[in-house]
């Protein structure tokens, strides 16, 4: 079985890419698999270092803020269904899976014109417009929320979202103790992890970098906090310009990181965004969490995520125009404070998850692909 794996833009919808093909290879041999996006997306690094082949093609989503683009758009849409068509054909693809937005509409056209059978996978709660436009012709449609299946219509399959392997049964006191080692954290310490998903976070970051203020001589707690490459200069200069003393707050300021199961392992608690990969991770292991939803997405994707785990128990909803850091702070001495009510979030919160999601599309791409 040969599969082609369409999607990119942003890692949100390159990583369940990646766990997917990783399962296909491991769960039912598919001897080749190969993925197809653009060369200025997430995919252009994440797929090469992932060790699987990258087919490009030019592409861009269409604003509908602007609709005089539209014809400009459409003509290049029009050329990268033709080079999707070319890369398919050079592959031998036996099936398609798109995994939504812009880059995986033209190469589930292009599998259609070809006549090969498309699966596609919806990360969101909402259904994307290019999987809303696909679904007539596909042979299935996997998606990541209940809510999402009336949506998806009747060749809806629930799966969930697929996670990297790596968070999937791993032994969590070895790595919460390689974490420690790592960031010379405080092993007797309540640990709040804050981080913004691949996009970053402003208003998170902000508020944040405040409790190294507001907590500077706290010895019962202790911060690890992704900024973002972007981000980390600022947020460094912020921390460290309260001068936490020795003996205080720990605060361990970091750029980037290409795996987050470290990060999760050492921590009580998350303050992060609601995007569908991140909440995916989060349910993946069990780790409740105060979400800050995106504000300015049109269908407002992220609260409605962030509603399904706090209406669950599993996380607290702080709006984006609410997130100071004297709010921040107050919710996590709430929880931090009632270790009760923080393990019952931590249960909820991976009762919500699927982690055996890559395995569960796989099945479905290779019983599709029949």
């Amino acid at each position: 079985m040969k599969v082609a794996i369409a999607g990119g833009g942003t890692a949100g919808h390159v990583n369940p890419a990646i766990a997917l093909a990783r399962a296909l290879q491991m769960e039912h041999s598919a001897h080749a698999v190969s993925f197809i996006g653009t060369a200025i997306g997430a995919e252009a690094t994440l797929v090469p270092g992932a060790g699987f082949s990258l087919s490009t093609i030019d592409v861009i989503g269409f604003d509908r803020a602007k609709p005089m683009t539209l014809p400009a758009t459409g003509a290049r849409a029009g050329r990268a269904i033709m080079q999707a068509r070319a890369a398919l054909t050079d592959s031998s693809a036996d099936i398609v899976v798109g995994m939504g937005g812009y880059v995986s509409l033209p190469v589930c056209i292009a599998a259609r014109s070809l006549r090969r059978p498309v699966v596609l996978h919806e990360q969101n709660i909402v259904l994307g417009l290019a999987n809303k436009f696909a679904r007539p012709w596909a042979r299935a449609v996997a998606v990541s929320w209940m809510e999402t299946l009336r949506q998806a219509g009747r060749r809806a399959v629930m799966t969930g979202n697929p996670v990297t392997d790596e968070l999937v049964g791993f032994d969590a006191t070895a790595v919460r103790t390689r974490a420690i080692g790592r960031w010379n954290l405080d092993p007797a310490r309540m640990t709040l992890l804050v981080f913004g998903g691949s996009q970053g976070a402003r208003c998170v970051n902000e508020a944040a970098a405040g409790l190294a203020r507001l907590w500077k001589g706290a010895t019962d707690r202790q911060v690890v906090h992704i900024a973002g490459s972007g981000a980390y200069g600022a947020v460094k200069a912020q921390v460290e310009q309260h001068a936490i003393s020795p003996g205080g707050l720990i605060y361990r300021v970091i750029d980037y990181l290409d795996g987050m199961l470290e990060a999760y392992a050492v921590a009580d608690l998350a303050l992060c965004r609601g995007g569908a990969s991140t909440v995916a991770e989060l349910t993946a292991v069990g780790l409740p969490s105060i979400i800050v939803p995106y504000p300015h997405h049109r269908d407002r994707q992220q609260e409605r995520h962030a509603r399904v785990l706090e209406d669950a128990g599993a996380a607290a909803m702080l709006p984006d125009a609410e997130t100071t850091t004297e709010r921040v702070a107050a919710e996590v001495e709430r929880l931090f404070t009632d270790r009760a009510a923080l393990l019952s979030m931590g249960i909820e919160s991976a009762h919500l998850g699927h982690p055996d999601a890559a395995r569960r599309l796989a099945r479905l791409v290779a019983e599709s692909a029949r």
